[in-house]
Order: C-alpha cells, then structure tokens, then sequence
C-alpha cells in the first residue's frame, strides 16, 4: 500500500468514526428532549391504566370510572382526605388498603358509585404501573425500619 493510499484510508475511517459519533449523540439528544422532573397527567394516566386493564374491570368502570379512581386516589395522596394533615397519609404506589377503602368510599358517597374493591385496587396497581413507566416513583422504604430506628438509614 502506498503511502498516499494508507493516508487516504485513514482519513476516510476518521470520517467515518466522527459520522458514527454523530449520530449516536444525534440520537441520544432525540431520547432525551424533556429535562424536567417526571410529571403525572391525569389524562395520560387514565390513557395508560384503560389500556392495561382487565377486560372485565374496564367493562365494570369503563374511562370515566377509571378517571375517578384516580382522581380520588390523588385526592388521598395530597393529604386532603384527612381533618389534620400534622400525620400525613403514608404514600404507597398501587395503592394501600387505607386508599383503596378511601377511594371507594369517596365514590359511593359522592358519585353514586359503586365500583368492586378488587377493580380499584387493579387500576391503582396499574397507577403505580405508570408511575414507574414516567420515573416518578422511588425505591421501595421499609417502613419497619424507619420506624424502630427514628430515621432512614
């Protein structure tokens, strides 16, 4: 091989290394266009859930049935079913047996609804679902732990 030769082969493999570089950073940077914290849309989690549910529990509840789980479920999750938020609510994704008898309470009352204790614990299940699918939810924290030792560890 000719000098001029080996030196127009690798000018053309740097080319081609700075092309690939390119586009693997093109890509990422189109993977990566929202920077922000995660958010939770209830629209886009009602979306989600309908769309994982069983097909009987979407018969039962049908989208506005899902929608009211959910908003009830936030209702509990901001605190704002308790008289005195001094003790907060323990925050549980897919739901506690505290929230789910919460949430089926609420709409019994409120909404003249009476929806099966198995389907609102299938859609907050399936909230958790969504919750993790958006990067919104932690590890999971024994609680036994932080409550003998006062603090995590």
């Amino acid at each position: 091989m000719t000098p001029q030769a080996a030196i127009t082969l690798a000018a053309l493999l740097f080319a081609l290394l700075c092309i690939l570089v390119g586009v693997m950073v093109w890509q990422e940077a189109q993977r990566r266009k929202y920077q922000g914290p995660p958010v939770y849309v209830v629209d886009d989690a009602v979306a989600y859930i309908a769309s994982r549910l069983g097909a009987e529990a979407r018969r039962r509840l049908g989208m506005s049935g899902v929608r009211r789980i959910i908003e009830w479920e936030v209702h509990y999750l901001q605190g704002l079913a308790q008289k005195s938020r001094r003790n907060p609510v323990e925050t549980v994704a897919g739901g506690s047996d505290a929230s789910i008898d919460y949430v089926a309470a609420q709409i019994a009352e409120v909404n003249r609804a009476i929806y099966d204790r198995e389907d609102v614990a299938e859609v907050l299940a399936l909230e958790a679902d969504y919750l993790q699918s958006i990067g919104a939810v932690g590890e999971t924290v024994d609680l036994d732990e932080i409550n003998e030792g006062g603090e995590e560890s």
